[in-house]
């Protein structure tokens, strides 16, 4: 019971990890490279929760065995640690580049347990990182302990390095997401780096894979997977809501031009990257009250609430937004644009297919423009 009460953190942070795990294999019937990573990080995790008590437990024991297991127990937790980092920096570059290959070709990022195995094997000569006396059982620190600690942390800080080199290739939601799945291990050892009995170090990074699973793999019905933005499923219930409520609001219809092109010139990855991009712009260059929704492919909607609507200005802040882009396919992308107001007589469909035949006559004059020009 005394050991139950010492690491309840433990036993809670683990009763977490195997309903989440039961909710994963219950709710994903599709297999995705994702997901994988995600339960490895899992059972990673509930390895060390696991491991960490037993340090404990056996630590001063005295029965046949009682050295083994408890060299082993510390061992293995020494190297838990690199192994999980690894596993979630592979996470995050998938999400990232969404190529498998990559964090395949890379060795899922364990070059530091390599690294870590080495110096464990050679610990057992010579005592680094810690000692177990093979008289009394009982466990040392060793004179580089604190650098295996280090290490880590520079492995983690390397991890919101590599995300914010990155941050370009996906949404600042993703981004957000990632800034906390990193933070909250990384305070949780410095928390334990003072107090070796406060065990935030594990439990603190199961609350990272649950911030994890809920914002990135439990996909909500409101969302788009790709870009963040609502759906049209969110699109249509909103335009209902605003039409029962007998609110003024009007569309902006938006397509992005020779979408096809950057598609077959750079490649779908390069393509939904851009998506991606431009969904970023929206957010940023959007600031009146409404929402902001991908309808699928490369169309986009804007509902905007109230009476006097710019839609004008709107595009020119898009284009302004745009063109501070480092990418130079994001900074010379070009859209196409209808809008209308909602007027009582319509319906919603009517609506909706005014701006989008206004939206490709903008698309027809803008082509001929640009044929006018290139004939001068």
């Amino acid at each position: 019971m005394d050991y139950l009460v010492q690491f309840q953190l433990n036993v809670f942070a683990f009763a977490i990890l195997i309903i989440l795990y039961i909710i994963v294999k219950m709710r994903s019937k599709v297999e995705t490279f994702s997901k994988k990573l995600l339960i490895s990080i899992m059972i990673t995790s509930a390895i060390a929760m696991t491991l960490e008590p037993a340090t404990w437990i056996f630590d001063g024991m005295l029965f046949p065995g009682a050295y083994f297991l408890e060299y082993s127990t510390n061992f293995f937790l020494f190297l838990v640690g690199p192994v999980l980092g690894g596993l979630m920096l592979s996470y995050v570059d998938y999400h990232i580049f969404k190529d498998p290959k990559r964090i395949i070709k890379k060795g899922y990022y364990q070059h530091l347990s390599v690294l870590t195995f080495f110096v464990l094997l050679v610990n057992m000569v010579y005592p680094l990182y810690f000692d177990v006396d093979p008289v009394s059982n009982s466990y040392s620190s060793g004179a580089f302990k604190e650098v295996h600690y280090v290490v880590l942390a520079s492995f983690y800080l390397y991890m919101i390095y590599f995300l914010l080199k990155n941050r370009k290739n996906t949404s600042s939601y993703v981004i957000n997401i990632f800034m906390g799945f990193f933070a909250l291990p990384i305070f949780g050892m410095v928390i334990q780096m003072f107090d070796s009995k406060l065990y935030f170090s594990w439990t603190s990074g199961v609350l990272g894979i649950l911030v994890a699973y809920i914002f990135l793999e439990s996909t909500t019905a409101e969302e788009d997977f790709l870009t963040k933005l609502y759906n049209r499923h969110s699109y249509e219930t909103y335009l209902k809501h605003l039409k029962e409520t007998d609110k003024p609001f009007g569309i902006m219809l938006m397509d992005l031009n020779y979408f096809k092109e950057i598609n077959d010139e750079h490649g779908h990855q390069k393509g939904d990257q851009v998506l991606v991009g431009f969904a970023n712009v929206l957010r940023k260059s959007f600031q009146q009250k409404g929402l902001i929704a991908r309808l699928g492919g490369d169309e986009f909607i804007i509902i905007i609430e109230g009476d006097h609507i710019k839609p004008d200005l709107i595009a020119a802040e898009i284009d302004r937004q745009l063109s501070k882009q480092e990418d130079p396919v994001l900074k010379h992308l070009h859209f196409s644009y209808g809008y209308e107001m909602y007027q009582q007589h319509m319906t919603l469909n009517e609506m909706y297919m005014t701006a989008d035949e206004k939206m490709y006559q903008y698309k027809r004059s803008s082509k001929l423009m640009q044929g006018q020009g290139k004939m001068i």
